[in-house]
């Protein structure tokens, strides 16, 4: 177990502030950096859609397309965590629990456009897009390009360059974040049609300013990737992929690493018509150099399958199994522990062979770790998907309520302070809404609450977000 020393908790101190008194100087900088960065987006898209041929106006079989759209309008979020905590006075004697909460609303205004098109008798898409948010207390712009050019029936390139910029002062920050990244990817088919191999390589970069910049990392990321799939007309689906990252970061050069990672996934058809997905993965993260602590030495894998069985009529069964591992080379008992986690779901689904379907769907849950058996925990639920989908509408609510019980350690019966956790019951909902509505406009919503109610009531929390979008679409 790596603990951290008072020299390293004052050198770290001294580094915060530095960093933060540094903050009016590359803060002109880091907007200049985002400023280039969105300009050189757009130049490459939009040069290329400059090469476009005008619009026909028949749009003829073959004829090259060009779209302009845009959207404005309003958005707010709302959220708030309610939890209680110990209040001592001078001498650190215990006087009592206080209630706090967090609350933060944010306002702003929304801002979309987006430029689409084809040439070469289409065989060449070109997009690009620009979504912006300005608000009272957050500004953040995302422009992003993607060309996909067929040069062949055999042969696909797609290039995707996207840049964003990122001004947050909520919860009483004054944090400045750029990014940038660029991906291509090239995919060729086969001989039979049905066989396929791509390449792909993408790079991103991460610059952040100012107060909360200390928990941002700056990254330099660079990824290549080679994969083989397989899709028939009839018959299993697979798809087989590996990949290797590489992230080096500025700020913290001990956690520098390589990573290889590799993916696959398989889909079988049931008797009846119905998929069997199967998919699974894994990485292995090490880094360059000796580090102080173990979080980025690691092995991680995951496995999930999948199947929707029909049981007849409108009536069908959802199956979905998961389980996760994640193993440090050198394990401590604080935070960088190995742990196991296997979850189940399984629950008729009635569709009424309409817009609407209601799927029920009780759910399991259960965390292992050797070396902290206090974070195991058996989690068990029950969740109620309703779902409305039609041309300008999307509905979706999901109800649930369950029961988490933590592990008791050994020895620590009657005694909470032996557990970081304790057992509890949690009711939840989720919504989401996306709909159409009258002069032009468009409306999205979502909507999540949580209640915890633990057995060691100073536990107890609640939580809510909320967010509203109403656009007008032109």
């Amino acid at each position: 177990m790596v603990e951290a020393t008072p020299t390293r908790g004052l050198a770290l101190r001294a580094a915060t502030r530095m960093r933060v008194a540094a903050g009016p100087r590359r803060r002109a900088a880091t907007l200049a950096r985002a400023l280039v960065a969105l300009a050189v987006v757009a130049v490459v898209v939009v040069s290329l859609a400059a090469l476009a041929p005008p619009a026909c106006a028949a749009h003829a079989p073959g004829a090259d397309s060009l779209r302009i759209r845009f959207e404005l309008g309003a958005s707010t979020d709302y959220t708030n965590e309610l939890f209680y905590e110990d209040n001592f006075d001078s001498n650190a004697v215990f006087l009592n629990r206080k209630l706090l909460d967090s609350p933060q609303t944010l306002v702003g205004g929304v801002a979309f456009a987006q430029l689409e098109g084809t040439r070469g008798r289409r065989s060449t898409e070109f997009q690009l897009q620009n979504e912006l948010h300005y608000g009272d207390l957050l500004q953040r712009d995302v422009l992003a390009g993607t060309l996909r050019s067929e040069s062949s029936p055999d042969w696909l390139l797609q290039f995707t360059p996207s840049a964003e910029y990122l001004h947050d002062r909520t919860f009483d920050r004054n944090l400045e974040e750029w990014r940038t990244r660029a991906g291509v990817r090239v995919r060729r088919t086969l001989s039979d049609g049905s066989n396929f191999a791509e390449l792909s390589a993408s790079g991103d970069l991460l610059r952040s300013d100012g107060v909360g910049s200390e928990f941002v990392l700056d990254r330099n990321a660079a990824r290549a990737a080679v994969a083989f799939e397989r899709m028939p007309l009839l018959g299993p689906e697979w798809r087989l992929e590996y990949g290797f990252a590489t992230r080096v970061f500025p700020d913290s050069g001990e956690r520098d690493h390589f990573e290889h990672g590799v993916e696959g996934q398989l889909r079988l058809d049931l008797p009846g018509g119905r998929p069997l997905m199967l998919e699974g993965g894994a990485e292995r993260r090490v880094t360059m150099r000796l580090a102080p602590t173990t979080r980025d030495n690691y092995w991680e894998g995951r496995a999930a399958a999948e199947a929707d069985p029909g049981v007849g009529g409108s009536w069908s069964v959802r199956i979905r199994l998961e389980a996760e591992a994640l193993h440090y080379d050198l394990e401590d008992s604080t935070l960088f522990f190995d742990y196991e986690v296997v979850r189940a779901r399984v629950g008729p689904r009635l569709s009424s062979g309409g817009p609407w379907s209601v799927t029920v769907a009780p759910r399991a849950e259960t965390l292992f770790s050797r070396l902290d058996p206090a974070e195991g925990y058996q989690e068990l639920a029950g969740t109620v998907e309703l779902e409305y989908l039609n041309p300008g509408s999307w509905w979706n609510a999901t109800p649930a309520a369950g029961w988490r019980d933590y592990d008791e350690i050994p020895g620590s019966a009657g005694d909470a302070a032996f557990g970081l956790h304790s057992s509890y019951a949690f009711y939840e909902l989720g919504l989401l809404a996306d709909q159409t509505l009258p002069a032009g406009l468009r409306l999205r919503a979502f909507l999540n609450g949580r209640f915890e109610y633990h057995i060691d009531s100073a536990q107890d929390a609640r939580s809510l977000y909320f967010s509203l979008d109403v656009r007008r679409l032109f």
